[in-house]
């Protein structure tokens, strides 16, 4: 017996080559590998069938979590994700910069030596005042970038309850 998970390909175009799910669409293209042997994918019409060996719960997590992805691919590759993030301060007033893909927080806590961020390829970012605004067409890219952005620049050695500076996710993709 197998568990069988079913994905509507009709807004993308999706080819499976080599052990890669491939998707394009109007703003660029993604794959993603078919790491595991025991998943099998084949594209059934407008729908793509991605099917496990045995109705094992770790085969099947497994699959489901292949057919989310492919999911966030269509999604990605024809409207794009974006993540918003805002800057707040409360002791020295901070300033954010983007010089090409570096993100410069300046003043952050009265430091004197500016943080500096890269963001990583495929991920946009726009800065204007104390707004960031992400967005791209891989939704994990796009989440990992935002995510490093609030880890990096946050208070550390200080008490939080007084210090609440820091650059916050104000809007996940």
């Amino acid at each position: 017996m197998s568990t069988k998970f079913k994905v509507d390909v009709s807004k993308a175009d999706v080819s499976i080559e080599d052990g890669f799910i491939k998707v394009k669409g109007p703003k660029g293209e993604l794959q993603e590998k078919i790491r595991y042997p025991f998943i099998h994918v084949a594209r059934d019409g407008d729908n793509l069938a991605i099917n496990v060996d045995k109705d094992v719960s770790y085969q099947k997590a497994i699959g489901g979590t292949l057919a989310a992805a492919v999911k966030n691919m269509i999604i990605g590759v024809n409207e794009g994700y974006t993540a918003e993030l805002e800057l707040v301060y409360m002791h020295f007033p901070a300033s954010l910069k983007s010089s090409g893909k570096k993100l410069i927080v300046e003043n952050f806590v009265g430091e004197r030596k500016p943080r500096e961020l890269t963001i990583p390829e495929g991920v946009e970012m726009k800065v204007s005042g104390t707004k960031i605004t992400l967005s791209g067409i891989d939704r994990y890219k796009v989440g990992q970038a935002a995510g490093l952005i609030e880890s990096k620049i946050q208070i550390k050695n200080k008490d939080r309850r007084i210090f609440k500076d820091g650059i916050f996710i104000t809007k996940k993709p």
